[in-house]
C-alpha cells in the first residue's frame, strides 16, 4: 500500500514527515486484487517505523491516527535519509504488514480483516492510489480537527 510524499520545512523548524499509509475499505490500484477492511489494521503502540526502501533499516518512528474516512495518517521526524528518499522520487509510502486474519471473496479479492502494520517504506511505485504524504513543520490545529486520536 502506497502514499504521495512532499516536504516541506520552515524556517528554524524541523522538517516532519506527514503521510496517509493507507485507507481503509479502499481497493488497490496497483493491480492487486485486495484491499484493507475497515478497522483491519493495528500497530505497535510505540508507532511504526518508517523505511527509505522496502525490507529495509528504520529510518524513523511515525505515530499513527485513525481518520473518520478511514485514512490512516503518519506523523514522523524528516530525517535527512528521509529527505533524500523523497527528493529522489520515492513521493510514496507503502505499508508492510502481516495477515492475522483474510479471507477471498466470491469476485476473487483477498479482503484482509486483520492485520499489523509495524513499519512503511518509502517508494515510487504506489499500489494504493489514495495514499498521500508531505514533509513540512507540523501539522495545524485545523489539520487536526477531524481526526480521532487512538
Amino acid at each position: 500500500m502506497n502514499c504521495e510524499i512532499e516536504i516541506r520545512e520552515r524556517q528554524g523548524r524541523e522538517p516532519t514527515l506527514h503521510g496517509v499509509i493507507i485507507q481503509e475499505g479502499r481497493a488497490a490500484t496497483g493491480g492487486r486484487r485486495e484491499l484493507f477492511a475497515p478497522g483491519a489494521i493495528e500497530w505497535p503502540t510505540g508507532g511504526i517505523g518508517i523505511a527509505t526502501e522496502h525490507l529495509g533499516d528504520v529510518e524513523t518512528r511515525a505515530q499513527v491516527v485513525r481518520e473518520r474516512d478511514g485514512r490512516l495518517s503518519i506523523t514522523a521526524r524528516a530525517t535527512e535519509a528521509v529527505q533524500r528518499a523523497v527528493s529522489e522520487g520515492k513521493r510514496f509510502l507503502s505499508v508492510e504488514f502481516t495477515a492475522l486474519q483474510e479471507r477471498i471473496t466470491k469476485g476473487g479479492v483477498r479482503e484482509i480483516q486483520r492485520a499489523f502494520v509495524a513499519t512503511a517504506a518509502l517508494t515510487n511505485k504506489p499500489e494504493y492510489d489514495m495514499t498521500a504524504a508531505e514533509i513540512r513543520e507540523q501539522a495545524t490545529d485545523i489539520e487536526r480537527k477531524d481526526r480521532v486520536w487512538l
